[in-house]
């Protein structure tokens, strides 16, 4: 595996000079800053103790054990049998994600770019973050009146029809939206616990989910999952939506809206099974 190696970004308080540095709880950025800089260490070389790591950044030795230990105990380090640590299968997985959601990303955009011209509504691609929708990202059409904010980049995912279709076939991630609660954002948001897994077990059959009024009052939306995976281990990574005013999305048009969305993502499926095989 390749490491890119992460720039080092050490605090104001820490200094090779002085050879030590305030201590790493006093501040929480000056702890994150004293991480990237322990785990830039580890491009160089792939194992090293608390004191190479220490005479390397110029910080007592102390700290340098402290932030090692808890960086092994989030999986960014494990420890090998010498007592000396090494880069953990976590930023493995991270790594992986953000090369899989650049990936998605390129692949799909000029599908974006054709749905928004067939169905003129604007179109969204999206995906889970914690108990969010992260909008990667989101065409807009001239014309259509749609309000949303430029801030609206990342939304509660039980009121998103992203969030809903990613929900409903993940059930580690639909377990943590209902851990978190379903806060009410209008008249109309779905925040009963029994009608929301109804509301995805539905999603499951019907093979894509609505969102009607639940985020801002008279916009509504349409979403359908991309895939990944080979056969049999196929899974949800992302979505499109389609969204706009409710009696354009979910009016006498939504058949034509369903279908696009629809096909929309089995081509960008289709599209990341190319790419990555």
């Amino acid at each position: 595996m390749t490491v890119l190696p992460f720039s080092p970004v050490l605090s104001a308080g820490a200094s090779a000079a002085t050879g030590n540095v305030e201590d790493a709880d006093d501040s929480p950025l000056r702890s994150v800053s004293t991480a990237v800089a322990v785990l830039d260490c580890f491009a160089a070389e792939p194992e090293l103790g608390a004191t190479k790591v220490a005479a390397r950044l110029g910080i007592a030795k102390s700290t340098a054990c402290r932030m090692l230990a808890a960086l092994a105990a989030g999986g960014l380090l494990e420890r090998s049998g010498s007592g000396r640590y090494r880069l953990g299968l976590r930023l493995f997985e991270y790594g992986q994600l953000a090369v899989d959601r650049l990936l998605l990303r390129e692949v799909a955009m000029p599908l974006l770019g054709e749905l928004r011209e067939t169905v003129r509504e604007t179109v969204q691609l999206g995906v889970a973050v914690g108990t969010d929708v992260l909008y990667l990202e989101r065409l807009e059409t001239a014309g259509a009146g749609l309000r949303f904010r430029t801030d609206y980049h990342r939304n509660p995912a039980h009121s998103s029809s992203i969030g809903r279709i990613l929900a409903a076939s993940d059930r580690d991630l639909t377990l943590a939206i209902l851990e978190r609660g379903l806060e009410r954002r209008t008249p109309f948001t779905i925040v009963d616990p029994q009608r929301w897994r109804r509301t995805l077990v539905q999603t499951r059959e019907q093979g894509y989910a609505t969102c009607r009024d639940e985020y801002d009052l008279g916009w509504s939306s349409i979403a359908a999952p991309i895939l990944t995976g080979g056969e049999g281990r196929r899974r949800a990574v992302a979505a499109v939506s389609i969204v706009g005013s409710t009696s354009r999305v979910l009016g006498p048009r939504k058949p034509a809206v369903v279908q696009g969305v629809r096909r929309a993502a089995e081509r960008i499926t289709a599209a990341l099974d190319r790419a990555s095989s």
